[in-house]
């Protein structure tokens, strides 16, 4: 109740940012979007300020009967079908791995149950969080999703500050099978993915002249930056005894900085 009285307050206009916008990265030209692919998005450029936390990522493509040409009749994409299309994603910095997350379909549908507000879920409908009321594709099997990469990494979740003068890179490596994409009523049908597009929006911030020489005065001494955040690890146990009713499950846990703060079980 203090602040409404407090009348003598002067307005405080922040003027840090002059700018921002967004700029799509591809990956090389020679890059295919197969399964077991290796994809790399490089951003080149020494001299931006970017912020990784509040970007996306872009995904084009097309679900087809096997001969690619028929749409599919008795096949879905399922929830975040697009990160099950993904085995694994790594971030670099200066050629640095920064955080990598393997399973990224299982991980992400998990921890978006535990942590997703109802507004987030439905602001993640583009990538068929919600698949029971929306359909994903169209009459002819194209999917176009926007997901935003804070959803498949915890460094771009937790880390939430401009990285500055910093080569980056995004590294997928697409599944060795679709399957786990989908869910199929009978009849069964083979069905086929492709994956036409696939770019990184980057949000690309312009500081005003005052902060950004500051900036780069600090940067200029060569200080240690901390960049705190959670990393999400993922171990499967694919086959479970049947003639016992315990088991002992080995993982492999840190002490220290690194040690285990949350443990998310599922079946």
């Amino acid at each position: 109740m203090e602040e409404i009285i407090r009348i003598q307050k002067p307005v405080v206009f922040d003027e840090l940012i002059a700018h921002s916008e967004i700029h799509a990265h591809q990956p090389f030209a020679s890059s295919t979007f197969q399964n077991n692919d290796e994809i790399h998005i490089v951003v080149q450029h020494q001299d931006l300020c970017l912020l990784p936390s509040k970007s996306f990522l872009h995904i084009h493509g097309k679900i087809t009967k096997d001969e690619g040409v028929n749409a599919v009749t008795t096949t879905k994409l399922i929830n975040m079908a697009v990160c099950h299309l993904v085995q694994e994603v790594r971030y670099e910095l200066n050629g640095v791995e920064i955080d990598r997350n393997k399973n990224v379909g299982f991980i992400s549908i998990m921890k978006g149950h535990l942590s997703l507000s109802l507004g987030q879920q439905y602001s993640l409908e583009n990538t068929g969080w919600l698949s029971d009321d929306v359909e994903l594709t169209d009459a002819s099997g194209n999917f176009d999703v926007v997901l935003p990469l804070n959803y498949m990494l915890g460094f771009t979740e937790d880390y939430c500050r401009v990285i500055v003068n910093g080569k980056q890179e995004l590294i997928f490596t697409r599944s060795n099978s679709d399957l786990n994409a989908v869910i199929q009523t009978p009849p069964t049908e083979n069905f086929k993915i492709t994956l036409n597009k696939i770019e990184w929006l980057l949000p690309y911030i312009k500081l005003a002249d005052k902060p950004k020489i500051q900036l780069l005065h600090y940067i200029a001494k060569d200080p240690v930056i901390c960049m705190s955040f959670r990393s999400w690890k993922t171990y499967m146990y694919p086959i479970l005894p049947l003639t016992t009713t315990r088991h002992v499950w080995v993982v492999k846990t840190s002490t220290q900085l690194e040690k285990l703060r949350y443990v998310v079980l599922g079946f």
